[in-house]
């Protein structure tokens, strides 16, 4: 056995401190060399905040390039709600609770969460209430918010007015979860102008927790709701920046570091003329109830799409107040119903199409007598007045429904329908226009769906020759009719998006001008359609 000298007992001593050291260097080494920059990475995100900013809309401009929807910067105050929590609970060592009930699988269950309310009470709006720029909040939102949409900043003003802004910068309001932002904000440039067809936008169903979990500060983009924002939604959202800052030890952000700009999304042209809008809505809305549409018979342009009474899509931006939107869907008038492609009965307007049907089938000017109406077995089809014996172009002139039911009735109810057919009636027009009602081009076959039991007859012929009866059209359909008519034969899809334009100009996409039929390659002759011209 060694004897255990003072010289044995500086050796073991030695080596012990020698191995530390030895163990020491290799953990240094590992951490600094192998995964420094695995650490390093950790270091910096925890010093660090993720802005994400969101995407700035492209416009929706008329064919001249006006804007009819456009963006404006909005200022807000938002509370990054985990921070303020994590900044309690490092000062006074833990948070305050509460207990909620909620419902799990059924059955009503009991929760315990950070009274956030009290929180922030405490921290966040007790400083801004000495500063004199405290506001209400909503705490049932609030708490709301925090329990379903953490990542989510809560936005505690918005469009914050110069004066209060430059209070926040002068008293460096830069507490923990605290953040002043610009963000683009959706603006109808004209109000109720278009609303129908522009639709609206508004703040998304779901947010992408995924994408959200990589940002401190995750700002949404709009996302289309109704109509043109909606069907467009894709080509008009750009893309996503982002701004990184520094955060020092105790939560407060010094500066930016890095900045990515978002990018804008694709504007889109449309065919809309906002000068012959403004006029055609201003007429409408002395009559208060109606629709009006205006069309280029050249090329099925819609120059413009009045319905009224309307409402203004601004009133959505970022979200329509309960009240608002319960005054709007309780309206009697129903300002949210689009009356330019919903379903009427089309009354004279519709006799173009028995005219058009007589002479494809060879009636041309046949003459009926007006004696004041039609009767058709118990039934009497009035008459605008009594005409005597009158031919197709004077029956035009002066809407006498003797004659269109007689008339109409001599072509058959096929041969309206065929008609109906080639002019886009009794289907959708293909526009992108959500909601909207193809009407009804009735007949045999048709009344045989809705009811077994009913014969087709002589007088269902002349109440639809007259726009009558069965017969639903809307008012674009009947411009459509009107415009076909107006160019000799030629009838034109409803075009409403011109195109679509980059940022830089750049048309990426254009939207062709589309032909349903020609009536002149379906058994017409220009001196047919001419009658029904100078009758109109």
């Amino acid at each position: 056995m060694l004897r255990r000298t003072p010289e044995f007992r500086l050796i073991v001593l030695g080596s012990i401190m020698l191995a530390g050291i030895l163990l020491l260097t290799g953990r240094l080494w590992y951490v600094q060399v192998a995964r420094g920059d695995e650490y390093t990475s950790r270091i910096r995100s925890n010093s660090q905040v993720n802005v994400r900013l969101p995407s700035v809309r492209g416009e929706i401009l008329d064919r001249n390039g006006i804007p009819l929807a456009e963006n404006r910067s909005s200022v807000a105050v938002e509370f990054y709600l985990p921070d303020i929590v994590r900044a309690y609970r490092e000062k006074h060592g833990k948070v305050p609770r509460r207990t909620y009930q909620t419902t799990v699988q059924g059955m009503m269950t009991e929760k315990s969460e950070p009274d956030i309310v009290k929180i922030l009470n405490e921290t966040v709006i007790k400083r801004l209430a000495d500063l004199g720029i405290a506001e209400d909040y909503n705490a049932a939102s609030l708490r709301l918010h925090y329990r379903n949409n953490t990542e989510v900043p809560f936005t505690y003003i918005e469009d914050l007015d110069f004066e209060t802004m430059a209070r926040f910068a002068e008293h460096q309001v830069d507490m923990p979860g605290v953040n002043v932002t610009v963000r683009p904000v959706r603006r109808y440039t004209y109000g109720a102008l278009g609303a129908h067809f522009l639709g609206y936008v508004g703040a998304p169903n779901q947010v992408d927790k995924d994408e959200a979990a990589r940002f401190t500060f995750y700002q949404s983009d709009m996302e289309g709701k109704t109509q043109l924002e909606l069907i467009f939604d894709d080509e008009l959202r750009g893309e996503a920046g982002a701004r990184i800052l520094q955060r020092d030890a105790k939560g407060k952000i010094q500066g930016e570091i890095e900045r990515k700009e978002p990018r804008s999304g694709h504007n889109i042209q449309l065919t809309i003329d906002a000068r012959i809008q403004y006029i055609a809505e201003k007429a409408m809305r002395v009559v208060r109830r109606g629709a009006a549409v205006v069309v280029d018979p050249n090329n099925g342009d819609i120059l413009a799409m009045v319905s009224v009474p309307s409402f203004d899509p601004n009133s959505f931006i970022p979200a329509i107040a309960a009240a608002d939107w319960n005054a709007l869907i309780g309206d009697a008038t129903n300002p949210l119903l689009n009356r330019a492609t919903s379903g009427y009965a089309p009354g004279s307007t519709y006799k173009v199409l028995p005219a058009l049907a007589g002479l494809r089938k060879g009636l041309g000017e046949r003459s009926f007598t007006c004696s004041g109406g039609v009767k058709y077995g118990k039934h009497m089809l009035k008459c605008t007045g009594t005409h005597g014996t009158i031919g197709l172009t004077s029956a035009l002139r002066v809407s006498c429904n003797s004659f269109f039911c007689l008339y109409g009735n001599a072509a058959g109810i096929d041969e309206l329908n065929a008609v109906g057919n080639m002019l886009g009636l009794g289907q959708k027009s293909g526009a992108p226009i959500s909601g909207e009602f193809g009407g009804i081009l009735p007949g045999p076959e048709w009344l045989s769906k809705q009811n077994l039991r009913e014969q087709w007859s002589t007088g269902q012929t002349a109440n639809t020759s007259i726009g009558q009866g069965f017969v639903l059209a809307s008012p674009l359909q009947m411009a459509m009719v009107a415009a076909t008519v107006a160019n000799w034969g030629t009838s034109y899809y409803p075009r409403i998006i011109d195109k679509v334009v980059a940022q830089d100009g750049t048309v990426l996409r254009e939207e062709p001008v589309k032909i349903r039929a020609n009536l002149l390659e379906n058994g017409f002759t220009i001196e047919q359609i001419g009658v029904v011209r100078t009758g109109m």
